[in-house]
């Protein structure tokens, strides 16, 4: 029974004024934040369209230098037979030549 009333004492009956205290101050904090998230929303998206643009600016920048540079050039196919050469077949072992047995006849 003891510890039933030691719960029941930490229980705290809040009052209406005191709820509307409570209400009121958390509101409070709520609109004082606003200002700062709004200023960090701004910052945010101003960040946002710098890394845009740039982005969009080195598009560019490669898409200028791929047109100054033309059409890729063929290769003669005496360059490509270097450069992929085919697989080297390995050789077969050499055999000795045998030689042909002659049966004896009795």
């Amino acid at each position: 029974m003891s510890k039933e009333t030691n719960q029941e004492d930490k229980v705290k009956e809040i009052t209406p004024e005191e709820l509307k205290k409570r209400r009121e101050g958390i509101i409070k904090h709520y609109k004082d934040q606003i200002s700062v998230l709004t200023l960090q929303l701004d910052y945010e998206k101003l960040l946002a369209d710098i890394e845009q643009a740039r982005a969009k600016r080195m598009e560019m920048i490669i898409r200028q230098a791929q047109m100054q540079a033309g059409p890729p050039e063929e290769e003669p196919e005496t360059d490509v037979a270097e450069r992929d050469p085919q697989p080297v077949q390995e050789a077969a072992p050499i055999q000795e030549e045998k030689k042909e047995r002659k049966l004896k006849v009795t």
